[in-house]
This record gives structure tokens, sequence and C-alpha cells, in this order.
């Protein structure tokens, strides 16, 4: 898989995850288009152009997503992709978060994937295609204690990715998010070295690079990658109660009554849509 003539932005490409991101795409042969915000974060466009690759560096607020990616258009002619890992983390629990901070992680994180994919959408059309890569977080799959800013955010990624996915599909526009976990200057002072070998961030890279490719046709799909694992993660949903508003009374003692066969996971069904998920609940109602 390369991607030789090929242009990825990723902001916060110079650290972190998002170093080992511009490194992977760069040994690929792309052009990596890395986004820091700050204007002396250099070492990694750096570093790929002494080892042969290109990387050209875009400092600047990537919450100025449009003016962003017409710079990189700009100096590079083109974005065939864009992974969006840049953020922070402001936490606190709910009680005690002020509103700012609340604003601050949603703005950075969700916010600024819709305003970066917007950005792209009419190159990625002109050029017949693009691939927008989210990165996503497990806090958002399963939620975690005082980040519900965080969260909420990330998991709206993924809302965000299966609406573009429909909106794109005539347009070979794909959107996919990737909840990764790898060890990073910030996240691994305290960690084992025998842990810190195994999470590399290197070993999360392959998944996201590859949804970044034109040959990549998934869209709208969420993913966990850590530790060279890489698994696609869908929604399940229990069988569940399912009365008949013709024939049956459908009350609060009715649900409380049966709420053991409400949360029944012996049974499920995985829609795959909006449609169908509604076509699931209500069809036998529509029989005669």
């Amino acid at each position: 898989v390369t991607f030789n003539d090929k242009v990825v932005l990723v902001t916060g490409g110079s650290r972190g995850l998002g170093n080992a991101f511009s490194r992977c795409l760069a040994q690929a042969g792309a052009t990596v288009a890395i986004n820091s915000s700050t204007e002396d974060d250099r070492g990694t466009t750096q570093a790929i152009n002494d080892a042969g690759g290109r990387a050209i560096h875009f400092p600047g607020r990537v919450e100025d997503s449009a003016e962003l990616v017409e710079r990189v258009v700009a100096e590079c002619g083109r974005v065939d992709a864009i992974i969006h890992n840049a953020g922070f983390i402001q936490d606190k629990t709910l009680r005690k978060m002020p509103e700012e901070q609340w604003d601050a992680v949603m703005d950075v994180h969700l916010k600024t994937s819709f305003k970066l994919a917007q950005a792209g959408w009419p190159h990625f059309e002109e050029q017949g295609g693009g691939r927008i890569v989210l990165m996503s977080s497990s806090a958002g799959l399963y939620g975690n204690f005082g980040q519900a800013n965080y969260a909420s955010a990330k998991m709206g990624m993924y809302g965000l990715a299966q609406s573009i996915a429909q909106e794109g599909a005539k347009t070979n526009i794909t959107c996919n998010c990737v909840s990764p976990f790898g060890a990073t200057e910030m996240n691994s002072a305290n960690f084992p070295e025998a842990l810190k070998t195994a999470i590399k961030a290197d070993y999360v890279a392959p998944l996201v690079a590859y949804l970044a490719h034109e040959d990549c046709k998934e869209s709208g799909s969420m993913f966990e990658a850590s530790a060279g694992s890489f698994k696609k993660v869908r929604w399940e949903r229990a069988v569940g109660l399912n009365l008949d508003p013709r024939t049956e009374d459908v009350s609060i003692d009715a649900v409380a009554e049966n709420w053991d066969q409400v949360v029944d996971f012996s049974e499920t069904e995985h829609p795959s849509g909006m449609g169908e998920a509604l076509q699931l609940m209500y069809a036998r109602t529509m029989t005669t």
C-alpha cells in the first residue's frame, strides 16, 4: 500500500500518536502536511525529511480549520485525506466542570472535526474522492470518570462519521473513527517498560493509514486499535420487549413487569442504520 503523489493532513501530527501517523504515512510515500499548535514544533517534519520522506509543517490553531486546509492545498497542490488527531483534555467531574471547559474540549475535538470535513469536502469532490479519519476514544465508547466533556465529544465524532459516510457515498468521500491507545510521552511516564514496548503508538498507525488510503472503501465505522490489535466496533441491540399497541397494554407497568426482557441480550439485532433500526421496531405493527 503506497501513497505516492497523495497529500495527507495530520492534525497534531508532531507528537504522540500523531507523530506515529505522520511517520507511517511518509514511509508509505505520502506528502504529510503536519499541523501543530506551535511554530517551533518541527522535529517530526525535520526527521521525516532527513529520512528521505516529504513533510511540510503547518503551525497554527487547528480550530482555524478552513484556513489550515486552504494553506495545505496552496502549498501542496491538493489534499487527499485528513486525519484529525489534535486535541486536549480538561478533566473535572460534571458537578464541578465550568462551561468554558466543556466548550473548549467540544470545540477542538467535535466542532473541529466538522470544520475540517467541511473545508476538505470541495477539494475531495473535485479530485474524485477523499478520506477522513477521526481519532475517537474509549472514553467515548465506554465513558470515563471526570471526562464528561471529552467522552461526549469523542462519541459525537462517531455520529458525525456515520452521517458523513451517508452524505459522501456518491462522491467517494469516506469517514471513519479510530479509538486508539498507544504509549506516548504524555500518558506513559509511569508505565512499565514492557507495557510501553507492547503498546507503542507505531502499532496503531497502520490502521489509521489504511483508512486514509484511496483503496479503503470502509465508511461510517468505529475501530479500536492498540498493540497491533485492530477491531471494528458495532452496535448490538437486545431483541427486547416488543408490545403490539393494537392488542397489548403499552404502559409503565408493562415495561416494569417485563424489564428482564428489555435488557436481555440472549438474542440480539445489529441494525446498520437508522432506517433499519426503526423498521425492526415497528414492522410488526404494520402487518394485518
